[in-house]
């Protein structure tokens, strides 16, 4: 599969979102539960318009993803999607414009780690579009994703997830004196966001973060310079299906020094 291919699919399915949205007022009704997630009715129609989008091309493909789970689009898989329909589900059913679909690729199709995506596309809701290719860079809306947004900033604004679990490090309080704390409500773009200069860095300790959360936004975050480490530094090297993770997100090797040696003291 080519890059504009995947570029391609997730704006279909971004427009089914879009109109599915528009035309069901029920959209965010919860189809299932699981014990850290809900399926919402938008969520199904995502995963549909996925599999449309690859039957209607007459590709085969694995599919790993958030609702669904793992399962096989036609008969010979090429390749391997991991997929999250929408990220930022709770944004959506408020109304909130602040949620995409996140489509990573590689070429394997039985295991495979964080470095073997070798392809990434997060479409938005409000019609940006990341995408990035292993070793090509990052881009935004056609763009190379170079450097930082101009701006001034007194402080480094950070996305922090902290909530709903019983303890935070103990230096996050610290930290966050420091800090501008934002929390967008999808880590996906939020890592987007720390990608294209928008923000400075993203941090999550609370051990909820799954592959199919941001195996698409670490390779755009990387591809655009970036690092993506866990909470003591070390690499995110697990495997498609990983969950539980903590993460630290910047383009800031100073920065991101700083955030392991407060969250670890």
């Amino acid at each position: 599969m080519e890059i504009e291919t995947l570029i391609r699919i997730g704006e279909e399915i971004r427009d089914v979102i879009r109109t599915y949205i528009k035309k069901n007022a029920d959209y965010g009704e919860m189809i299932v539960r699981r014990p850290k997630d809900i399926t919402r009715k938008m969520d199904m129609a995502a995963e549909h318009a996925l599999d449309n989008a690859l039957i209607g091309r007459g590709i085969s493909a694995r599919i790993i993803s958030e609702e669904l789970g793992d399962r096989i689009v036609g008969k010979y898989p090429e390749f391997m999607l991991i997929f999250d329909p929408i990220d930022g589900s709770t944004n959506a059913t408020c109304g909130i414009p602040f949620f995409c679909t996140s489509i990573a690729h590689t070429e394997k199709t039985d295991l495979a780690t964080f470095d073997d995506i070798n392809m990434a596309v997060i479409c938005d809701i409000q019609g940006n579009t990341y995408f990035a290719e292993k070793g090509k860079g990052a881009f935004l809306n056609g763009k190379r994703i170079i450097g930082k947004k101009p701006g001034t900033r007194q402080k480094p604004v950070v996305s922090v997830y902290s909530y709903g679990v019983p303890e935070v490090p103990n230096g996050l309080i610290e930290l966050e004196r420091s800090i501008i704390v934002r929390a967008f409500g999808s880590i996906a773009l939020d890592m987007c966001f720390v990608a294209d200069g928008s923000t400075d860095g993203i941090i999550d300790t609370r051990g909820l973060v799954s592959g199919y959360d941001i195996m698409a936004s670490a390779l755009i975050l990387k591809e655009a310079g970036g690092v993506l480490s866990d909470l003591n530094g070390n690499p995110i090297s697990e495997d498609v299906k990983v969950s539980g993770l903590s993460i630290i997100g910047s383009k800031n090797k100073e920065l991101h020094g700083k955030i392991i040696r407060t969250l670890v003291m």
